[in-house]
Formats: C-alpha cells, sequence, structure tokens
C-alpha cells in the first residue's frame, strides 16, 4: 500500500513539474520577451547549418507532452454496464409525463378513430380485403402470364367497356365503396 502511494506521488510530482515548465515557457511566450531556446530554431536561416543538441530533443519532447492529449481524443476508461444500462434507459421516466395527442380524429366513413392524415385501418383493411381477392381472381385467370393490355374487373351485372382490355370477372356484386370509375385513367 505504502509502495502504490510513493509511486502515485511521484507521478503527481513530475505531472506538476512538467505542467509548471510549460506554464513558464507560455508566460514568457507572452510577456514579449525573447522567445525560449527551444523556439529560437524558428529564426536560424535555412542555409546555416546547425548540430542538434540536448535542447532539440527535449523541446520535441515537450511539445510531444504538451498536444499528447489534446490530438489523442479517445476515451481513457471503458464505460462500466451500469453507467451504460443508465445511459441506455435514462429517460423512461419521463414517458410517465408525456403529452397526449391532439390529432386523433373520427374517420368520415366508419367511425373509428384515426390519426390525422392517415389512412383509418378499419377502412383500409376493406380495400386490403378486396385487393387480395382482386389478385387471386387475377392470379386464376393468367396462370403466370402477365397481361399486355389494360386490366379491367367487372363485378355480378356489369358489362366491360372496352374491348381492347384483359376483363377480370368477379363472381360478387362492386362493394358500395369501390366506384367504377376508380381504376379508370382519368377518374371520371
Amino acid at each position: 500500500m505504502a509502495s502504490m502511494l510513493r509511486t502515485y506521488i511521484a507521478s503527481l510530482v513530475s505531472k506538476f513539474h512538467a505542467t509548471y515548465n510549460h506554464y513558464y515557457q507560455i508566460v514568457q511566450i507572452l510577456s514579449k520577451n525573447n522567445p525560449p531556446p527551444s523556439l529560437a530554431v524558428l529564426g536560424i536561416p535555412q542555409n546555416s547549418q546547425v548540430a542538434p543538441t540536448e535542447n532539440d530533443t527535449s523541446s520535441k519532447s515537450i511539445l510531444d507532452s504538451i498536444f499528447d492529449g489534446i490530438l489523442l481524443a479517445v476515451p481513457k476508461h471503458r464505460r462500466s454496464i451500469e453507467k451504460r444500462l443508465f445511459r441506455k434507459h435514462r429517460y423512461t421516466s419521463f414517458m410517465e409525463y408525456g403529452t397526449p395527442k391532439n390529432t386523433i380524429i373520427p374517420c368520415l366513413e366508419c367511425g373509428q378513430f384515426k390519426e390525422k392524415g392517415h389512412l383509418c385501418k378499419h377502412c383500409y383493411e376493406k380495400v386490403r380485403l378486396e385487393t387480395k381477392e382482386m389478385q387471386a381472381k387475377m392470379g386464376e385467370d393468367l396462370q403466370f402470364n402477365a397481361p399486355r393490355q389494360e386490366v379491367e374487373f367487372v363485378y355480378e351485372g356489369e358489362k366491360a367497356e372496352n374491348k381492347n382490355t384483359f376483363v377480370v370477372n368477379m363472381d360478387k356484386s362492386r362493394p358500395s365503396w369501390f366506384s367504377k370509375h376508380l381504376l379508370n385513367k382519368t377518374g371520371y
């Protein structure tokens, strides 16, 4: 325990000493005195040859230690499971105080409640079932041959309007909500 405390204090002292040296150099630069010896290399012309000294390596290590924490933006420690789960589930308590929707209105056709700007599920279910019946009947007639012309669905008591269309006969009466002119290109 004592050895761990000793190493911890030694590392704190070395970090404090390095931080103090960096602070001292920054104060010298900002006070407009002569630059520190580690930055004096910037004023030497390119033609002159300077032999590397010990100060050059120390200046590199000082700059490396200054920018070491800034350039490596990665987490130092792994997030614990408790913290991960807390971050994942922390907004659940706010859902108790959720605001009610003001966009729920009754459907004009069937009276079921629906969201404004959306199709009524009850009404659309009838359309979906009718469409499935139409597809099944069309599949029985075609047997893997796609029609080369327009498809027209004819219910009981109706006649085909165009001769150039592929006619699918439905064996039931037309639903009241399914207009005959609904499938025409013009809509009339």
